[in-house]
């Protein structure tokens, strides 16, 4: 009976040791997550009002426009990747083999092929129907937010963080409300403010993730009260 004992002990301490392994890589994600935020805050800000500030300036051409925006964008991913190196690592002992769809997601093989035909996208909207541009990029943002929820989905156990919440509700109801405008006004006023909203919430969406304390454990909390 006691070697029964200890195997219950042995097990309940396996169990406790996964949960917590899983709630510590959850974590890493998060502030992993957070990094994704504030890097694309960045971009968005250059491509949405510094590329056209400088072309309007006459500092760069159309051409010069589109060169920053890729290495602005090219920049973004490098800086993804490496943000979710380490925790793609973790999860590889976290996750089982079969439920790590997630990690295949968020890496290099995906998303280079990705960026490439996004920007391959864009440079052929210039060149064939410019006038365009404006609905293809929107589309573009909006697609980024459906991946980003699924890749959310995915790397969280439980439901997703408040501040992604907050992160993809923005850059969806920015994208889709630009879209409608697309038809009724061409003053830059609403785009302005709709994307100026969803670059904040995005810069306190990073901060916010990156500042959360490590999670405490259930199982010791209770076991000291």
């Amino acid at each position: 009976m006691m070697d029964n004992g200890g195997d219950d002990v042995s097990r309940d301490q396996m169990i406790r040791a996964v949960k917590r392994a899983i709630l510590l890589n959850e974590h890493l994600l998060r502030r992993a997550w957070g990094i994704l935020y504030l890097v694309l805050a960045l971009s968005m800000f250059l491509s949405i009002f510094g590329t056209p500030i400088i072309e309007s300036l006459g500092i760069v051409k159309e051409v010069g426009a589109v060169v920053m925006d890729t290495i602005a964008n090219g920049c973004a991913v490098i800086v993804i990747l490496w943000a979710f190196k380490r925790v793609r690592n973790t999860a590889e002992i976290t996750h089982p083999e079969d439920n790590r769809a997630w990690s295949r997601l968020l890496g290099y093989r995906f998303l280079v092929p990705v960026w490439i035909a996004i920007n391959g996208a864009v440079i052929l909207t210039i060149v064939f129907e410019a006038v365009r541009v404006p609905l293809v990029d929107l589309l573009l943002h909006l697609g980024v937010a459906i991946y980003m929820y699924y890749a959310l989905k995915l790397s969280f156990s439980k439901k997703i963080p408040a501040e992604a919440f907050i992160a993809v509700a923005s850059l969806s109801l920015s994208s889709i409300a630009s879209i409608a405008l697309l038809s009724v006004t061409t003053s830059p006023g609403p785009y302005v403010l709709l994307w100026g909203a969803t670059i904040v919430a995005w810069i306190f969406s990073g901060a916010f993730a990156r500042t959360r304390p490590i999670p405490e454990f259930e199982e010791e909390r209770t076991g000291l009260e």
